[in-house]
């Protein structure tokens, strides 16, 4: 499925679901720190930094350092970061209308909480 997406999102967008996820995650905190980012988003160290590289290297996103600690730095959207977020969004949506279409109210009801259980018990896992 993420293959299906991205082909879909890199040519609409620029930019792969990964990196889709670090900008989304940014425009929803301005300001949020790599450390913060790297414990919502699970990803690898190496890994989230090539993203955020390559994200403020497109100039979707910009970073500053932290008022309170020079050893750290916060990540900031830039408004072609917010704008490539909310395109992404709506072609997000419209995939995921398309996606979810062959299940019944009651499938998706129950697909939703199956989700939400497995993403706590994720994230749980995750920090223990």
């Amino acid at each position: 499925m993420i293959r299906q997406a991205n082909a879909v999102y890199r040519p609409a967008c620029g930019l792969d679901v990964r990196s889709l996820r670090v900008l989304r995650i940014i425009c929803d905190e301005p300001g949020i720190t790599a450390s913060m980012l790297k414990g919502q988003t699970l990803i690898e160290k190496t890994l989230l930094s090539k993203v955020m590289a390559e994200l403020i290297k497109r100039k979707l996103v910009r970073r500053t350092v932290h008022p309170n600690d020079a050893r750290h730095f916060q990540l900031w959207p830039t408004v072609a970061g917010k704008r490539t977020r909310s395109s992404s969004d709506e072609l997000g949506m419209s995939l995921e209308v398309e996606m979810l279409a062959a299940l019944s109210s009651e499938e998706l009801e129950e697909l939703n909480r199956i989700m939400d259980k497995l993403v706590e018990a994720f994230r749980s896992s995750a920090k223990g």
